[in-house]
């Protein structure tokens, strides 16, 4: 499997974007600005990852800026971790998140955020709950903290 940003590689945002809104069709307008965001500016945040695995997008994640808890500070937030469910239980999420969790790093982060409703499984991953959050589109979720790890040494795969 490699990991490219989409910004290499946009030539499977469509492929990206129909297996998300086939899951996840309450997060698409989210997910389609991010997108146009990271497309759009020559920053390195936002940005947005894709897995390819054999020309399949396999699954994917984005990275953000965005305000921690009930604070003032902001941080790096993984904003979108996906599988694709013909890809589950291959063991992708975990390559994803250390390949997050480095590129936090190389980007001189100490912490990285997320928010889900899957409460024991990214604990498997060295996060902890830090507390309630509401995402963009309402839900209630929870939020996640870790540290990030040692940069990846400016390779996206």
């Amino acid at each position: 499997m490699k990991i490219y940003s989409i910004r290499e590689r946009p030539e499977y945002i469509p492929v990206m974007l129909e297996s998300l809104s086939n899951h996840w069709p309450t997060c698409m307008p989210w997910i389609r600005k991010h997108m146009e965001q990271v497309l759009q500016t020559a920053a390195p945040l936002p940005e947005a990852y894709i897995a390819v695995e054999e020309d399949a997008v396999v699954g994917g994640y984005t990275l953000a800026i965005k305000e921690i808890l009930w604070s003032q500070k902001k941080g790096l937030w993984i904003a979108t971790l996906y599988v694709d469910p013909a890809f589950r239980g291959k063991h992708l999420s975990p390559i994803l998140i250390e390949h997050a969790r480095r590129r936090g790093g190389e980007l001189g982060f100490a912490k990285i955020y997320l928010a889900s409703e899957h409460c024991n499984y990214y604990e498997k991953y060295g996060f902890y709950t830090i507390g309630p959050d509401a995402c963009a589109w309402g839900e209630p979720t929870q939020m996640f903290e870790n540290t990030t790890l040692p940069g990846l040494g400016g390779k996206a795969a």
